[in-house]
């Protein structure tokens, strides 16, 4: 009779670990990135509640907030952004920047999402240079 192997060759193994690095060096980024891109409706929410709130401010007062804390305060309702006012009576910009105790900040090439009295959104990277597709 002959003998009957149970079990895996050790070829076999280091081909399956090899298969699992590989699909996992493939898929992790692309979850993170992906997670990143959901976690910005955070700074959507923030912004746009704030500007919602700023016109509201605007309809009571013929002016705009120069307060955060008229608005709903600086942070996002996730925490991921912290939430800034540049304002005039006439005109305001809200400005939502990544934390650095957030794993958001990781997202360099939308570190900073804007929106102003006009509804005009804008982005900025980790360097400060404007960037498209945060929006």
């Amino acid at each position: 009779m002959g003998k009957i192997d149970k079990g895996f060759t050790l070829i076999e193994l280091i081909i399956v670990v090899a298969i699992i690095a590989v699909l996992s060096a493939i898929a992790v980024p692309a979850y993170q990135s992906y997670v990143q891109d959901s976690r910005r409706s955070d700074a959507y929410v923030a912004l746009t509640a704030a500007a919602a709130e700023q016109e509201r401010f605007y309809i009571y007062d013929n002016r705009y907030s120069t307060d955060i804390n008229d608005l709903g305060g600086s942070a996002s309702p996730e925490g991921h952004y912290a939430i800034t006012l540049t304002a005039t009576d006439s005109t305001f910009t809200l400005t939502a920047t990544a934390v650095n105790t957030s794993t958001q900040f990781l997202d360099t090439n939308c570190r900073t999402l804007t929106l102003d009295n006009v509804g005009r959104r804008g982005s900025t990277n980790s360097n400060g240079a404007t960037s498209t597709g945060c929006w």
